[in-house]
């Protein structure tokens, strides 16, 4: 897929309603407490050409998806900057503990993990945030896969996305285990992240797709414990930020090409 003739990359989920990315604007839209649906479109700092151009080319993408993350909101693209250092660099100490028959308090440290992980899951799972992820996922999947925007479309769509967040990082977890054990220098496996997730979430080629299943499918049930089946009432909004974003886009995309 070229992800240059998207006019919409992507979204993100709120308590109260969504926002949706193009490439020139985003919108945001939440659900007021009288049951209205409140929209707001916003302007966006313009991305460069090369930075779309390297979302296409294997093994650059994830890099470039990286720094895309800070076009979005900054502190996205700390976090995605920030945890692959710190996720590594903690598990790459627990192994080199216990390949050196050090004291290391594993148990601790495997129960104080999953405890995040089941906190990070009650709470999208008992609040609207987690509908409010799906519903995000649905519309983008309908307008990937050119099917008709509407929320009736929207109920039979599933809810799982090929570049959800949740995905990358449940990659970042198993990525991280897997090289501790890898007698590679730490800074070398920080650098062949970048390429390694790119090419499991954004790479369409058939083949390629095949022999990454396995992390796929294990980014799948991730996002099944990230998300909950949407209401209508979720699904609506999550259709007014991305119909109004398109509309925003498509106006500005007719202009330059008949300009």
């Amino acid at each position: 897929m070229n992800v240059n003739k998207l006019l919409i990359n992507g979204g993100m989920a709120h308590s109260n309603g969504v926002s949706f990315y193009g490439k020139n604007y985003q919108s945001r839209a939440t659900r007021q407490k009288s049951g209205e649906i409140d929209v707001v479109i916003k302007k966006l700092n313009p991305l460069p050409v090369w930075l779309h151009n390297m979302l296409n080319i294997p093994l650059l993408r994830g890099i470039a998806d990286t720094i895309y993350a800070f076009y979005m909101k900054w502190y996205i693209g700390v976090f995605f900057l920030i945890a692959p250092i710190l996720m590594n660099y903690r598990v790459e100490f627990i192994a080199d503990r216990l390949r050196s028959n050090g004291e290391v308090d594993i148990l601790g440290f495997i129960s104080g993990f999953l405890t995040g992980i089941l906190v990070l899951i009650l709470m999208l799972k008992l609040s609207p945030l987690g509908k409010y992820h799906a519903a995000e996922h649905v519309m983008h999947n309908l307008y990937l896969q050119n099917r008709p925007l509407t929320v009736e479309e929207g109920r039979n769509t599933t809810r799982i996305h090929e570049w959800c967040g949740s995905s990358w990082y449940i990659l970042l977890v198993i990525y991280s285990i897997v090289m501790a054990f890898v007698p590679l220098p730490l800074l070398l496996k920080l650098v062949m992240w970048y390429p390694f997730y790119g090419e499991v979430l954004m790479n369409s080629n058939k083949i390629i797709r095949t022999i990454l299943m396995p992390f796929k499918l294990a980014g799948y049930g991730f996002q099944l414990l990230t998300t909950s089946k949407p209401k209508d009432e979720h699904l609506e909004v999550s259709l007014q930020a991305f119909v109004q974003l398109l509309e925003q886009e498509k106006a500005i995309d007719d202009t330059r090409k008949h300009a």
